[in-house]
Order: structure tokens, then sequence, then C-alpha cells
């Protein structure tokens, strides 16, 4: 699961670079609206910072979906797993709808991206703990299996 694991953790610093990128490319409104009104919102026209928040909620997934994967049976992982793929689905069904039905459809279309491909490396993380095999790891080990190493 390592070389997979630092794959995926690469993968997912790309991903959250550029959905960054692409939120901060919101509006003039958008931008003004933040400024203004939503002063709570003001990471997002940073993309660094969004970058770092991104990369956070994405390493903090990971690192839930590993600890269940490593530390639990294959039944518990694959519940807990699905559950995230849940999460996700729903989070990008509530971002459309918010994009389309409420004032933040005048956010423009790179803002739009870059949240849906938070999202989608969101599944994408969950989909792969589901496929990557996990290590059988000895809980206790013998007196015959100490004195052979």
């Amino acid at each position: 699961m390592g070389k997979n694991f630092v794959i995926l953790i690469l993968v997912q610093a790309i991903l959250s670079l550029i959905s960054a990128f692409l939120i901060a490319q919101m509006s003039f409104i958008g931008r003004i609206g933040i400024s203004l009104f939503y002063k709570q919102y003001q990471i997002f026209k940073n993309p660094w910072k969004t970058a770092a928040l991104l990369f956070m909620i994405q390493l903090f997934v990971l690192l839930i979906l590993w600890a269940f994967k490593r530390y639990s049976s294959n039944k518990t992982a694959n519940i807990v797993a699905i559950l995230f793929l849940v999460i996700a689905t729903i989070g990008c069904i509530y971002t459309y709808i918010d994009f389309t039905s409420t004032s933040h459809k005048y956010m423009k279309t790179y803002f739009h991206s870059g949240w849906y491909i938070f999202w989608g490396s969101w599944i994408l993380t969950t989909i792969s703990v589901l496929f990557i095999k996990r290590k059988n790891i000895p809980l206790k080990q013998t007196n015959n299996q100490l004195n052979l190493s």
C-alpha cells in the first residue's frame, strides 16, 4: 500500500493546486461580494491558501480511509469507504444545485470547475482506497517467529 499511497498523495496535491487556481478565478462580482460581505471566504481569493486547505482536507480523508483499511477488518474499511463515497456524491450534487439555483451561478465556470474537481478528487481517493490491496499484518508474533528474525 506504500507506493500506491504516495502516488495518491501526489495526485491529490496536483488536483488541489488545479482546483485552487480555478476557484481563485472567480468573477468580479464574486470578489466584491467576498471583500464586502462574506469576509470569512477571503481564503478563496488566494490560490495558495485555497490549495493548502483543499489538500489538507484531501489528506485528512485519505488518512482516515487508510487507517480503516490498515487497522480494521476489510468489511469495516469498505463500509467506511462507501460512506465517504456517498458523502462526496451528495456534496457534488449539492454543489451543482447550489451553483445553478443561487447567486453562485454568477461566479464563473472556472470557479464551478474548481469545486467539481475537488469533489471528483475526493471520489477518486475513495475509489482508489477501495481497490488497493491490503497487506496482512500479524498482530502478535510467536516466540518461534521472534527467534527466526
